[in-house]
């Protein structure tokens, strides 16, 4: 700018173009402290996979907790819960096969691939997370066939858990038809 400003023959275009140059320059300048976006798809996506660690991870530890007989441990686990009664959970976790714990575990695990594939936004995170949520909404069902579930788990609870699994079908549906549509748009590109 500065040189730009030496070639010019007249003072009041010289002092014109300096005076532009001021602005320019505070412009890009505030231009670098304006706060982003913080919200991206990919922060809200992360932050639902974490969601469902988390709530992995306390139903698997309040299941082997109640199993084990950690009185203590369950009971201040189900305090998180809005109505949970430690008598009623113990017949549903002695009820659950070591199978499912297994299985609940193997969940988690899936989930926590998701989140490092994810932060790594390496491309099979969503197709481990859709696994991750079919094997957790399985898991799901198979303790809804369990009798005890229903005496353990209060009404609207089961209610809250549905709409959870509800809501991201949706949301993994309408991405996997976005993908499939952006994918369809990229062949048919090549192909011309």
């Amino acid at each position: 700018m500065r040189a730009e400003a030496q070639h010019i023959d007249d003072d009041r275009e010289a002092l014109s173009w300096a005076l532009g140059c001021l602005r320019a320059a505070c412009a890009a300048r505030l231009d670098t402290l304006r706060p982003r976006r913080i919200l991206t798809l990919h922060s809200l996506a992360v932050a639902w996979i974490a969601m469902f660690i988390v709530s992995s991870v306390f139903n698997v530890s309040i299941a082997l907790a109640t199993r084990l007989r950690l009185h203590g441990v369950a009971s201040a686990m189900g305090g998180l819960i809005e109505g949970f009664r430690y008598d009623r959970f113990v017949p549903f976790a002695d009820a659950m096969p070591l199978g499912l714990l297994v299985v609940m575990g193997l969940v988690v695990v899936v989930f926590a691939a998701s989140l490092f594939l994810s932060l790594r936004r390496h491309s099979a995170a969503f197709v481990t997370f859709c696994c991750a949520v079919a094997l957790s909404v399985t898991t799901w069902f198979y303790q809804l066939g369990i009798p005890a579930y229903f005496q353990a788990i209060s009404p609207e609870h089961r209610w809250r858990i549905g709409i959870c699994f509800a809501m991201t079908m949706g949301v993994l549906s309408v991405l996997g038809f976005h993908g499939a549509l952006r994918y369809s748009s990229i062949q048919q590109g090549r192909r011309q």
